[in-house]
């Protein structure tokens, strides 16, 4: 045998005991954790539920993934605050990608589509961002629900609107959803016939000057929107300062972020709002969650951003204590029972699974950022 040959025949050597090596390796590699995350992707503020659900995988799978190094990895689909297009993508979710551990979701009506289907499959749903009630009003013991309630809010907001701003004429723009209509039924609930105006308007409507025309006209001294997408609110805020609205303004509490102040430019000076969530709050998981997600978008991180890593990050959690991947049941048990670390502080659910956390923080647009109230 030539020196050619015997080369040739070493590195095939080689290469086959290095083929073995490598393929011993991949067989020891553990299967990933699928997770199922519903948004509506291409918007903005279902772009950034995603991205922080996104930041939660890739800090659980940096500290070694879960139940013996199991990585998570995120199956995404669109919803496009649509019903139909979110029962789609949730069924495609279960019956074809066999995972039955769905979460994110920004529209209440979507979520509460969704909600069936996963009580007809066993399935866990870790609702992020929907506020109606009913999202967690079905007695299925595997919804959870991450986000503040309009009940819950009202608790804290109804008092600024009443006591602090004491509005003569109250106007009301809400989304035609679920959230939406909910909202003007609380609102005139709260303010009777000082309701002078309540108009609704499409998820996909783009002009809005025949609705701010009508709210003008009212005479109202305080605007309420009630809009999950910030494309919309923030035009509508911007229309309402080139029809010279001579209004306070309130984006219903849970709504109001620093891309929609972007978006409405300086009309959203002075607008007011309150929330759940803010990236400055003390706490070592927050810090972290806010570095990884600047690093990573160059941004920082609001509620939608916090509610979507929430989603992800409680769901890992809650798998690895409750030592399984596969049983719903017992994972929902477990975030039932116990208390969880979040960058918005201490989470527990109650008996429905609504999420608990604190108050509400009062928020305000100062020069272009929105800031705690005084």
């Amino acid at each position: 045998m030539g020196i050619v040959a015997r080369r040739s025949v070493i590195a095939t050597t080689i290469a086959a005991l290095l083929g073995s090596f490598t393929f011993g390796v991949a067989a020891q590699q553990p299967p990933p954790v699928r997770i199922g995350v519903l948004m509506p992707v291409k918007s903005l503020v279902g772009k950034q539920g995603h991205q922080g659900a996104v930041v939660a995988a890739e800090m659980i799978n940096a500290d070694g993934g879960i139940l013996g190094g199991r990585r998570i990895e995120l199956v995404v689909y669109d919803t496009n605050f649509q019903p139909a297009e979110g029962v789609g993508a949730a069924q495609r979710l279960l019956n074809q990608d066999k995972i039955k551990f769905i979460a994110g979701e920004i529209s209440s009506t979507v979520a509460l589509a969704v909600v069936q289907l996963a009580q007809a499959n066993g399935a866990l749903f870790m609702a992020a961002v929907p506020k109606h009630p009913d999202v967690t009003a079905s007695g299925y013991d595997r919804v959870f629900r991450l986000n503040s309630t309009t009940a819950m809010d009202a608790r804290d907001f109804d008092i600024v609107l009443t006591e602090k701003i004491k509005p003569s004429k109250v106007a009301v723009l809400a989304e035609n959803s679920d959230f939406g209509r909910l909202t003007i039924a609380n609102l005139r609930k709260l303010f009777g016939n000082k309701v002078v105006a309540a108009e609704a308007y499409d998820m996909t409507q783009n002009d809005f000057s025949t609705l701010v025309t009508k709210v003008k006209g009212s005479g109202a001294d305080l605007v309420c929107i009630a809009g999950s997408n910030m494309e919309q609110y923030g035009n509508i805020l911007r229309l309402m300062q080139e029809l010279k609205l001579d209004a306070k303004r309130c984006v219903m509490p849970g709504i109001l972020n620093s891309e929609g102040v972007r978006v409405a430019g300086n009309a959203a000076e002075s607008a007011f709002s309150a929330d759940i969530y803010v990236p400055s709050l003390d706490n070592p998981l927050n810090k972290r969650f806010v570095a990884a997600y600047q690093a990573k978008y160059k941004e920082t991180p609001e509620k939608i951003e916090e509610l979507g890593f929430e989603s992800i990050w409680l769901l890992a959690k809650a798998m690895q204590k409750a030592g399984t991947a596969d049983d719903p049941a017992k994972v929902a048990k477990v975030l039932h029972e116990d208390k969880w670390e979040t960058p918005r502080g201490i989470v527990t659910f109650d008996k429905n699974g609504q999420a608990a956390s604190g108050a509400l923080i009062n928020l305000v647009v100062k020069d272009g950022k929105l800031i705690p109230a005084p």
